[in-house]
């Protein structure tokens, strides 16, 4: 599942910390993986797969260095179920410039 924000209004690249604000509800948060995706495609991961972490939900705010993007674009947060049986969906987020 993916979500996507626009940004637009800020001049430049975007930050070596940018913070990303995730709010994603799911029974088993060991299964997913989450990539913060830039306008130009690029990939930054920031939650790999844990077969041992079954506590429910990732509500949290990783850093991202993302200082060789252009700020201005449609982000998008990609979050991959890589497991069965357990079901989630993406409560909100955002980008912290």
């Amino acid at each position: 599942m993916t979500s996507s924000v626009a940004v637009t209004g800020i001049t430049g690249n975007a930050p070596s910390a940018l913070q990303v604000g995730v709010d994603i509800k799911h029974t088993w948060r060991g299964d997913l993986v989450i990539d913060l995706i830039a306008p130009d495609g690029s990939a930054y991961r920031m939650k790999n797969s844990s077969s041992s972490d079954s506590a429910d939900n990732v509500i949290t705010t990783y850093t991202v260095n993302a200082s060789t993007e252009v700020a201005n674009g449609t982000w998008k947060l990609q979050v991959r179920d890589v497991y069965s049986y357990d079901t989630g969906y993406i409560d909100s987020w955002k980008l912290t410039f």
